[in-house]
């Protein structure tokens, strides 16, 4: 049996999307892989741009 460490570090409930955003992942379960890729570039393109805003701002 495979048990991820998210799961022996966390609360069954601590890493999962907020409320708010739970309907918009569940719309993006139902996109074709291709969306998908598409949608996972986009978020990881705005994550980055977060982290160096934030970075800069610390710095």
């Amino acid at each position: 049996m495979y048990v991820s460490t998210d799961f022996l570090l966390f609360e069954e409930h601590e890493r999962g999307p907020s409320d708010d955003m739970t309907l918009q992942f569940e719309a993006i379960s139902q996109f074709t892989e291709e969306e998908k890729e598409i949608t996972k570039a986009l978020l990881e393109s705005l994550i980055l741009k977060h982290d160096a805003n934030r970075f800069s701002m610390t710095g």
